[in-house]
């Protein structure tokens, strides 16, 4: 496998990013005076035709091994596809990029047979004050298709056993780890294992950060699932592109439709999800630096 191309830089008085076009895959958004905000794991392997590990993978047409199971290569083929820049401007406040994917650019014949349908895809990313994401998937084709997709946010924490993710209170949940589908969130999520829950929320969610002193605001829109993630100690020992002590800087909160929640899509008939993240700075542990 050849080496991806380096990421394309994008900045603005109010931020920074960058973008692989493998995926649309953006894996930095810095705003103006904060820590990162987005984790990318030092030991992914940047591969053509490679998963990167962190960032903002795009999981589509399917999530996981798909709704039905069985589907691979695992959140589908999107997010290791080259996207094709369709614009990109900035102005003082604000960088954004508009990439574009279609049924064309899928040329895996498995991945053709287990998808078979025309579609068009387009996402823009927004970097300022917010980081903006936006993906829009049009049925192109002469058929009624179901979709899944989420936008897979790893995002940078001091300590994932320290933070707190709250908004999804009273949200029923499907707990992966356990394989329940009955599950209730009560109160604030604290993390104190591996984590994998698809939680049946549109809520704004918060992760609040004592040690890097911020709370991270999430809204999302068009989206009727909240993934949260994290693999803990076990697990990532057994990835190499997280490691033994990668799983505590980081937890996916993630924007989705999935699983019953799944987009169904007439011909000719468009579904857009947004995924929106800020920065409110709040009273850092003084134990802890947060560059």
């Amino acid at each position: 496998m050849s080496r991806l191309p380096d990421p394309r830089p994008f900045s603005c008085a109010d931020a920074t990013g960058a973008v692989y076009d493998q995926g649309a895959h953006v894996t930095d958004w810095i705003p103006h005076g904060q820590a990162p905000v987005l984790w990318l794991s030092p030991s992914t392997a940047l591969e053509t035709g490679t998963p990167v590990r962190g960032g903002v993978p795009i999981c589509f047409p399917w999530f996981a091994d798909g709704a039905a199971g069985g589907r691979a290569p695992r959140h589908g083929f999107a997010r290791t596809l080259p996207w094709h820049v369709e614009s990109r401007e900035s102005s003082d406040h604000e960088a954004v990029v508009v990439y574009r994917l279609t049924d064309e650019d899928v040329t895996d014949p498995v991945h053709r047979e287990q998808f078979p349908y025309r579609f068009e895809a387009y996402y823009v990313v927004r970097f300022g004050t917010e980081l903006v994401l936006e993906l829009s998937i049009t049925n192109t084709d002469d058929r009624a298709f179901d979709i899944e997709e989420a936008l897979h946010a790893y995002l940078v924490v001091g300590d994932v056993r320290k933070i707190r993710v709250e908004g999804l209170d009273g949200a029923g949940y499907r707990d992966k780890v356990l394989d329940r589908d009955d599950c209730v969130q009560e109160g604030a999520l604290h993390l104190e294992g591996e984590t994998d829950r698809v939680y049946r929320s549109d809520a704004e969610v918060s992760v609040v950060d004592p040690v890097l002193g911020r709370v991270l605001r999430i809204r999302k829109e068009n989206s009727r699932n909240t993934v949260v993630w994290n693999p803990w100690a076990e697990q990532a020992a057994a990835m190499p592109d997280v490691g033994a002590d990668g799983w505590t800087d980081f937890v996916c909160v993630e924007g989705a439709n999935v699983q019953a929640e799944a987009v169904h899509l007439e011909p000719d008939e468009t579904h857009t999800m947004a995924y929106r993240v800020a920065v409110e700075v709040t009273e850092q542990d003084p134990g802890r630096s947060p560059a």
